[in-house]
Order: C-alpha cells, then sequence, then structure tokens
C-alpha cells in the first residue's frame, strides 16, 4: 500500500467515525431530526393501533351493552329484572322513593315478611285488590327508583316499555322534589341516568339532558372514543375482581363481623350512595313500635332541596314529562298522574308561587296530553300519621294510596277500557299457548 493510499484509509475511517459520533449524539438529543422522525413515527403508530382497537372494539361492541346486568344498584336490578322477565306487565308503577317506599313497605306489611329491596319490583296488593274490585288480573311492575326523575321516567318509557314489552296502563306518581330539585346540577347527574342512558340514543335531547358543557364533551368523547364511554362498566368489573383478590388472599378471620356496605357508608358516604347489593335493603312489615315513633324529621334535607327554585330545571322537567306523555301515547299506553301527597309542614317549605306552578303544571299537562290526573295531594285522605317522614308515605298510608288508586281506576271508563284490552291479549295469548300445548300432545 503506498503512502497515498495509506493517508487516505485513515481519513475515511476518520470520516466514519465522526459520522458515526454525530449520529449517536443525534439520537440521545431530543433536537435531532432523526430523533424526532422516529419519535414521531412511533407516536404515529401508536394513534393508529389505538385507532384501530378503538373501531374494532366498537365494531363488535366487545364490552356489550348489557352493562345493567352488571350494575349492582336500584336501577340496574330493577332493569335487569324487566328485561329478563319474559312476562309482558299489564301496569307499570314509576315515580321516584316518593313511590318506591309506599309500594313495597306495603307489601311487606301485605305478605307479612320482609321483601329484598334488589329483587322486589312488583305490586302484589294492587294487583290483588284491582282484580278484587274491577275483576280485572294485572300484572303490576315497579319501576319507581330513588332519585328518579322526569327525565328518568321519559328514559324508562322510551327505552323499555315498547313492543312485546309495552304496558296497557302506566301509573307515574309525582311530587314536587321531582322538578325542582335545587340539588340536581343537571338531568344527566341522577343515578338512573347513568343505566338507563346506555340502553339508547340521548342525541335528540342531548341539550336538554347535558346542559354544562363539560357533561356534553364527556358524552361526545365516548361516543368517540368506544373504551371512554364504557368507563363505568370497566372501573365496575375492575373494582369487584380487586374485591375478590383481596377477599382470597386476605380472608377475614372466621368469627370476625363482614365489613358490610352500611359499615363503608359510615365511613365514605358519598361513594356510590346508589349501590345494592343482595340482601343488604329490605322492606320491613310494619311493628306496633314503628308506629309509635312517628315521622321522621327529613326537613334539613328538603330546606336545601327546595332552597331556590331553579327555573330552567323546572322547565327542562317539564319539558321532559310532557315528552314522556306524548311516547306513551304515541305507543297506545294510556298514563294515570298521581300528585303524591306530602305533608303540610313539607309543603310549607315552598313558596307559593313554586307550589302553584308544579301543581298547575302537572294538571294541565296531564288531561291536555289524554292522560288520566288523580290529585292525592288535596284528597283530604291522608294524615300526618300516613307518613314515615315529611314526604314518605309509611306501608299503611301506602295501602291507602293504592286503595284509592283503585277506586279512581274503576271509575276511570277511559283506564278500565285499556286494561280490559290487555286482559284480552292476555287471553287469547293463553289461548293460543293451551291450544300450541294441545297440537303438541297429539
Amino acid at each position: 500500500m503506498t503512502e497515498t493510499e495509506a493517508k487516505s484509509n485513515a481519513a475515511a475511517q476518520r470520516l466514519c467515525e465522526s459520522a458515526s459520533s454525530e449520529l449517536t449524539g443525534c439520537a440521545q438529543s431530543s433536537g435531532c431530526p432523526l430523533t424526532r422522525l422516529m419519535k414521531g413515527s412511533t407516536a404515529v403508530l401508536a394513534l393508529l393501533v389505538f385507532l384501530a382497537i378503538n373501531f374494532y372494539a366498537a365494531n363488535k361492541n366487545a364490552i356489550g351493552t348489557n352493562n345493567y346486568k352488571l350494575d349492582k344498584s336500584w336501577v340496574g336490578w330493577a332493569v335487569n329484572d324487566f328485561i329478563t322477565s319474559p312476562e309482558r306487565p299489564n301496569v307499570v308503577f314509576l315515580g321516584s322513593s316518593l313511590m318506591l317506599v309506599p309500594l313495597s313497605g306495603n307489601d311487606a306489611n301485605y305478605l307479612n315478611k320482609k321483601l329484598d329491596g334488589s329483587k322486589h319490583h312488583h305490586s302484589q296488593y294492587f294487583q290483588d285488590v284491582l282484580k278484587r274490585r274491577t275483576g280485572y288480573n294485572a300484572s303490576a311492575y315497579t319501576f319507581a327508583l330513588p332519585g328518579e326523575m322526569p327525565s328518568d321516567a321519559y328514559m324508562l318509557t322510551n327505552f323499555l316499555l315498547k313492543d312485546d314489552k309495552r304496558p296497557d296502563v302506566i301509573v307515574y306518581g309525582v311530587g314536587p322534589r321531582d322538578f325542582m330539585d335545587n340539588l340536581l346540577p343537571s338531568p344527566s347527574a341522577t343515578d338512573p341516568f347513568r343505566v338507563l342512558s346506555q340502553l339508547g340514543s340521548i342525541d335528540e335531547h342531548a341539550n336538554l339532558f347535558l346542559p354544562d358543557w363539560q357533561a356534553r364533551l364527556e358524552y361526545e368523547m365516548g361516543k368517540v372514543f368506544y373504551f371512554y364511554k364504557q368507563r363505568d362498566k370497566i372501573t365496575g368489573e375492575l373494582s369487584r375482581l380487586a374485591n375478590n383478590s383481596i377477599n382470597e388472599i386476605l380472608p377475614a378471620p372466621k368469627n370476625a363481623k363482614p365489613f358490610s356496605i352500611f359499615d363503608r357508608r359510615q365511613l365514605l358516604p358519598a361513594y356510590r350512595p346508589a349501590e345494592l347489593e343482595v340482601g343488604e335493603a329490605f322492606f320491613r312489615p310494619e311493628t306496633a313500635q314503628d308506629k309509635k315513633r312517628g315521622i321522621f324529621d327529613n326537613l334539613a334535607e328538603y330546606r336545601k332541596r327546595y332552597k331556590q327554585l331553579k327555573w330552567d330545571t323546572f322547565l327542562t322537567q317539564m319539558q321532559f314529562f310532557a315528552g314522556f306523555l306524548d311516547t306513551a301515547k304515541e305507543r297506545g299506553i294510556h298514563v294515570v298522574v298521581m300528585a303524591m301527597p306530602i305533608t303540610d309542614v313539607n309543603r310549607s317549605l315552598l313558596s307559593d308561587t313554586a307550589w302553584g306552578a308544579y301543581m298547575n303544571s302537572v294538571k294541565v299537562l296531564a288531561e291536555a296530553k289524554g292522560a288520566s290526573y288523580v290529585d292525592l295531594h288535596n284528597s283530604g285522605a291522608f294524615q300526618v300519621t300516613d307518613f314515615m317522614d315529611t314526604v314518605h308515605l309509611s306501608p299503611d298510608g301506602g295501602k291507602k294510596m293504592l286503595d284509592y288508586l283503585v277506586e279512581s281506576i274503576r271509575c276511570d271508563s277511559t283506564t278500565l277500557s285499556y286494561l280490559n284490552q290487555g286482559n284480552k291479549e292476555l287471553d287469547t295469548t293463553s289461548l293460543a299457548q293451551t291450544s300450541k300445548h294441545k297440537g303438541n300432545s297429539l
């Protein structure tokens, strides 16, 4: 090798070492174009992979829409039982705890046994009294839920009370809190909304359900990102799995008292307040000692609920009330609206303007939409002794409520005609099933 060739090779080697050093330094520097290109490609690739998985999961509905099956709450149990039951109810009760408490409490008295709130979703007393006084053999399903608002009643009717599960009659018991709860930020803040909004689209009324821009943004993100929409179900399943794993790894001592949901609520009252497991909430027969206690004073709670009449909340819920009545009418369902009784001391917390707006609007809308209107509040049939607190009827008060309702139905030819139609359909179905059974046996 000549001296010239040796110098040339040495120069080439130094050039390669310099280039290698610069490339290594560039790779370690965030400002290097090569690094930015590599990082950018990785980010784009990750985004494309995420979007592909999101699209596939949404297209295949990987997690499913039956979240109600895993939702251990008052709403989840009621929805699951309704959907899985093969029976078509003739009558469906709607309303908040104003309806739920007297309906189930009265049944506990009537049947003389405690009833699990996660499982009891009908009114045996109503069915028996209706048959005894009118001759109609009607099944009654209770969709009265804690905190239910007219917006929730609209979703229940729109998404569930249709086709082969369409009832003949809906009995909707309402109170002033249902339309003017000062503690409710928006219709999407109720526990029923959390479950019911997954059973159908709310796009048509999204501006009413989600007036707050943050809630609307979350909703729109859920429409685009499948896993974001399913976050409640995912976190619920993860929580369940974590609880099961902890119980297996660290089992409670044999003689230790189990940590119940009531213990948890004392420590964390705001954590999942509507959660309900089997055996955690019972309606029990009322005892003589219960009656002696008198009514529970819950005025402090209702001072907060009635503190300020929010007209936007009131008008929004009235719109949903009208929409509920329209939907029922379009489907051939007759509605009986009951203005539920409340005590005078609770009524006194509301201004005359607020009370008048509520009572007049409910009556006018119900009658304008072809519903039957039953004014229990001004009926004179209820005294303070019929209540367990300032708004909820006691079990005995519930019996009085249902007796009054059945008598109103007995005297209402329109409601009777709808029940009569339902009984004919029931008889036809029974006859067809009997004929089919006989045919199969030949």
